[in-house]
């Protein structure tokens, strides 16, 4: 019973330990482009973020919110958008599925993959 314990506390304390790790490796600027549309995120450690959407070289987005990330998932909970196009409160997700220093890469919702790479 002992062991078990134990191991239980091991595992509970190394997710947490994970988490915090991946959190601080996302922490920062990032820039996903294609030629058409551009999103940048900038991640902050305190857990808040900040960025925009731009098609065509038009801002179709200026947002800032709460992100986090748990279960393999980057989470992400908008507070304001100043063009209005996101209303408060709003929650997404996107499944990560690698992660560095210098770029990450998601699959969104709706099954497309995007390569982040950091800008700063």
């Amino acid at each position: 019973m002992k062991s078990l314990l134990i191991l239980s506390l091991f595992l509970l304390v190394s997710c947490a330990t994970a988490r915090r790790d991946l959190n601080i490796v996302l922490a920062g600027e990032w820039l996903y482009e294609n030629p058409a549309q551009s999103c940048r995120y900038d991640f902050k450690k305190d857990g808040t973020f900040s960025g925009e959407v731009k098609q065509n070289g038009e801002t179709l987005s200026r947002f800032t919110g709460r992100w986090g990330v748990r279960e393999g998932e980057l989470l992400y909970e908008y507070t304001s958008d100043a063009l209005g196009k996101i209303p408060p409160g709003t929650r997404d997700r996107d499944k990560l599925l690698k992660t560095g220093s210098r770029e990450f890469v998601i699959e969104a919702s709706d099954g497309s993959q995007r390569t982040y790479r950091r800008i700063r």
